[in-house]
């Protein structure tokens, strides 16, 4: 192909194709254009991956005139002069690369007339007319669709395979040459003493063939040059476009200009006030001091000439459907007027700088995301968050909210990587209470990805952006969906949504009941964020992963049925209920590492290591439990709208507290002192449900429906319990359960109207004050879901 000019993108994409592709040897392809395959061979690829050889255009084409002449022949007629002429002339046009291609075929052609069969055959019969592949002989066109690109000629290899394969080469051609390319096939075709392929020989294919060109004159040197100059003016408008962000100028505007529309009796202000919180004055006035802070937090940092955009991500409620979205269950949330709210401008460079109107407790926090990058450009992103080197970050800095910041822009940029992601300027204030179960940190992941997004001119679905917020947080070390993240952005004033999960979907949206009203009680015992409880966290996401493995690898039967564990329904499978109550007792009631090493097949190693990895060892795991928790969760998550939309309010009550009951941790005593209790999955428990189910008493009956479980999760705290208790006792609530992923944090109440001072009297009776704490009972509004502030 000559000399070359090459793109960095071309290197880049190599690079980044040998490490993807695991690869011992990788070359890149560019697409077979008129131009690139004139000047360069095709590389043909297997169907398991493997690069087999480089393959010259002319190659291809002799083989397709045999398959042709074979074909014709097949019919039974003679082939004569004249057509075999014109089956070559078909894929050989030019009479000179015919003379030296198909040489023979050519002079059986200018004999004319009829030609034998066997005569024909005879000359197919030459080596050159039987062009073999790794062993194996192709069609022609099967040939040409498998090698679909055109070799550049740009390798990566390690240098023990560079070695190996260049003293593979050899000069035994008819120029007595030494060629490069042979390399390919000649390390392709090493075999391991399992008669496997040795190397990993693999194509990284681009979809641009601009990235390589070659030159072997002055006049196609001064093409590239001409090329290279429009693309750099190209680029130079583009980035002067890009730099812009594409916001309207409700959206985007010096901070002076937002401070100034807050002053005074302005119609736009209202409106978006009334469409984001409703018909609440006392809620807007307070509103208006938030976003007013915060605004006067970025300029006095970074300017008031700044231009920025305003964000806000309020915190969430989910009234049904705990610790079941990342197992393909439902929530049922509505979003809160606590929130966290975000005034953010763009940068030139991929900094990341933010600080908290509260600065003596959350410190200033500074980033470079290419810095970051750096790592994670080596692995995918599951890879890269389960590295030894993030562990030791998130260790290092477990509960800074900077790495919440960090998450968001660190998965957009893995998501985009072939853009630079600029980086911005933040100022972040918020109310969500802090390590409560209302999803504080998560609100800070979609408000710093829903900004960067909206500055850096990506354009993603709602599905993709709830995607990569949830896959975000997993960088500090969490492992559970994106229901939150969902809840965030998704709210609408005044509405229950249903939202179901793999796929990700919005099943249904409800007025939330008008007699009642949504109270979150703060325990005051934070959800810790600490090493120790993510241990907790994701034991449960091991034994969720590894029991429904062990139940699968105990019932065949369902197997091949069962994908999520939402797919253990009676209805679905048409099994009866009970039939799934014999399943659990095929699954321990408790387990230890060793344990689940011992009963799952070798096929399961690799789930078994990536549960593990998540976690410190715990003592004991609850699979039985947490399998059942999630069942039955995952069917009171559906029922949820249809009970609330039909008015049936009190019978959801009643789910709501079999729910708490299966995060629930501690039961009063005779002298009123809440102790741990030891969840009961025996074998006897079981047995008792299906002799529930077997008779014939209703009551017996529905008690033992697999709605009506609370399983064992196990995350509640004694603190909580108590208030769920003290609640559950107040004429009015129909429901009250653990608000969040639990270990500390809130209690959710769904109370009457009229009813809300009595609960919050018998909160500050009988939990704050005996403890000294601040009462924080607060009823909530439904409001709009996450987005940029518009007035």
């Amino acid at each position: 192909m000559g000399d070359k000019y090459i793109e960095d993108a071309a290197i880049e994409a190599l690079v980044d194709g040998y490490v993807k592709q695991r690869a011992d040897m990788a070359m890149l392809t560019i697409p077979k254009t008129r131009h690139t395959e004139a000047s360069a061979g095709r590389v043909f690829v297997a169907e398991d991956g493997q690069a087999q050889a480089i393959i010259e255009r002319i190659d291809i084409a002799r083989q397709m005139i045999v398959d042709d002449l074979r074909a014709l022949s097949a019919k039974g007629s003679p082939v004569t002069g004249k057509e075999i002429a014109a089956i070559i002339a078909r894929h050989i046009p030019r009479p000179d690369k015919q003379a030296s291609a198909v040489s023979e075929l050519a002079a059986l052609a200018r004999e004319g007339g009829a030609i034998g069969s066997a005569k024909l055959e005879s000359v197919l019969q030459a080596g050159k007319y039987k062009l073999e592949i790794g062993g194996k002989q192709y069609p022609g066109r099967r040939i040409d669709k498998l090698a679909a690109g055109v070799n550049p000629s740009l390798y990566l290899m390690r240098a023990d395979v560079f070695q190996r394969g260049v003293g593979m080469i050899r000069n035994d051609n008819a120029q007595g040459e030494y060629y490069i390319t042979d390399m390919v096939r000649l390390l392709a075709e090493v075999r391991d003493g399992n008669g496997a392929p040795a190397y990993r020989v693999r194509a990284v294919e681009v979809e641009h063939p601009e990235w390589v060109q070659s030159f072997n004159s002055p006049d196609e040197l001064l093409v590239i040059q001409d090329y290279v100059r429009k693309k750099r003016r190209a680029s130079e408008k583009a980035s002067a476009a890009e730099r812009r962000p594409r916001l309207k100028p409700t959206q985007y505007a010096a901070v002076a200009q937002w401070l100034a529309r807050l002053d005074g009796d302005r119609p736009a202000l209202k409106r978006w006030l009334r469409t984001i919180y409703g018909p609440h004055e006392d809620l807007h006035r307070q509103k208006c001091k938030d976003i007013r802070a915060v605004l006067e937090c970025y300029a006095k940092r970074f300017g008031p000439d700044e231009k920025v955009c305003v964000v806000r991500a309020p915190g969430r409620v989910n009234l049904m459907g705990r610790h079941v979205d990342h197992r393909g269950g439902m929530t049922n949330f509505l979003a809160i007027d606590r929130e966290t709210l975000a005034v953010v401008g763009l940068r030139r460079d991929d900094k990341v700088e933010a600080v908290n109107t509260q600065p003596r407790k959350y410190k200033q926090v500074k980033f470079r995301i290419s810095e970051l990058m750096g790592r994670l450009a080596w692995h995918d992103w599951i890879d890269f968050v389960n590295s030894d080197w993030v562990r030791n970050i998130v260790y290092m800095s477990a509960g800074d909210w900077g790495n919440y910041i960090k998450a968001a822009f660190l998965r957009l940029q893995h998501r985009f990587q072939d853009v630079r992601v600029r980086g911005v300027n933040m100022a972040l204030a918020g109310n969500v209470p802090i390590a409560a179960g209302l999803s504080s940190s998560s609100t800070i992941v979609v408000a710093a990805l829903q900004s960067a997004i909206a500055l850096n001119n990506f354009d993603l679905t709602s599905r993709q952006f709830i995607d990569l917020c949830g896959e975000g947080e997993w960088f500090v070390g969490s492992r559970g969906g994106a229901g939150d993240h969902a809840a965030i952005y998704l709210g609408q004033r005044g509405k229950i949504a249903q939202v179901g999960y793999l796929p990700f979907r919005v099943e249904k949206m409800i007025d939330a009941p008008r007699d009642y009203q949504v109270v979150i009680a703060n325990s005051h015992v934070k959800a810790a964020k600490s090493a120790s409880a993510r241990d907790e966290f994701n034991s449960r996401i091991a034994s969720y992963n590894l029991g429904l493995a062990l139940l699968k690898q105990r019932c065949p039967e369902i197997a091949g049925a069962v994908e999520h564990l939402r797919d253990i329904d009676p209805e679905k499978l048409g099994y009866p209920t009970s039939e799934i109550y014999r399943w659990l007792l095929r699954v321990p009631e408790k387990m230890t590492r060793t344990d689940f090493r011992v009963m799952l097949s070798k096929e399961h190693g690799d789930l078994l290591e990536s549960s593990f990895a998540t976690h410190a060892e715990q003592p004991v795991y609850h699979p039985r439990g947490v399998l059942l928790f999630g069942i039955a969760e995952i069917m009171r998550s559906r029922m949820c709208v249809e009970l609330l939309a039909a008015g049936r309010v009190e019978e959801f009550g009643e789910l709501m507290k079999i729910s708490h009951d299966g995060d629930r941790v501690s039961r009063p005593g005779e002298d009123g002192r809440y102790r741990l209790i030891e969840p009961d999955l025996s074998d006897e428990y079981i047995q008792r449900l299906l002799g529930d189910l077997r008779s014939e008493s209703p009551r017996r009956v529905l008690r033992a429906q697999l709605y009506m479980q609370p399983g064992a999760y196990l995350c509640s705290t004694p603190e909580i319990d108590r208030m769920v208790d003290v609640v559950a006792r107040v004429p009015g609530v129909a429901g009250v359960q653990i608000a969040g992923a639990g270990l500390g944090g809130c209690v959710m109440i769904l109370v009457r109207h009229e009813s809300v001072p009595a609960v919050r009297k018998a909160l500050a009776q009988e939990y704050y004050r005996p403890r000294e704490l601040e009462p924080a009972a607060l009823p909530c509004v439904a409001v709009e879901g996450a987005g940029l502030a518009e007035f």
